[in-house]
């Protein structure tokens, strides 16, 4: 797939003023196996994050490190229909001492001082307060993702 330089996320509420601190996730199909999650910064009280290029592939590339033997393909090779939906921190809230395991690999180390600062700004995100139908984009043809989400 072709990554544009930056993504654009413009999420839109019904009845809600405040869309800070949402996280968006892109769901990315690349070979034969696991898919791969790429999480949009938090957006900013309009509900607008931006993701840069660079940013989406060195998760692509840190995705990849984590289990050599559940993925393959790259991003270069991904398909450019991608799920974009709500990230759920559920999970880690749930699993701390498991969400806090790995230690931070090569392109998180620029980004975040520490595994508990990466897990603090994760979990933080206002996101169980809402909901979202997930949604096909396709990267290739627009850089601009548009979502409505609902409270719950």
């Amino acid at each position: 797939m072709k990554v544009p330089e930056k993504m654009y996320l413009q999420i839109e509420c019904k009845n809600e003023t405040d869309l800070k601190d949402l996280i968006v996730q892109l769901k990315v199909r690349s070979g034969r196996k696991n898919p791969y999650y790429i999480f949009l910064p938090k957006t900013d009280e309009d509900g607008k994050s931006v993701l840069s290029k660079d940013d989406f592939i060195g998760q692509f590339e840190d995705h990849f490190e984590t289990g050599l033997m559940d993925y393959d393909g790259s991003a270069e090779t991904a398909n450019p229909e991608v799920e974009v939906s709500l990230f759920d921190p559920t999970w880690m809230m749930g699993n701390k001492k498991l969400a806090m395991a790995w230690p931070l690999l090569k392109n998180e180390k620029p980004k975040w001082n520490s595994r508990e600062e990466q897990y603090s700004y994760m979990v933080s995100c206002k996101n169980p307060k809402f909901k979202m139908k997930p949604l096909m984009f396709n990267i290739e043809k627009s850089n601009r993702i548009s979502v409505n989400i609902k409270k719950k």
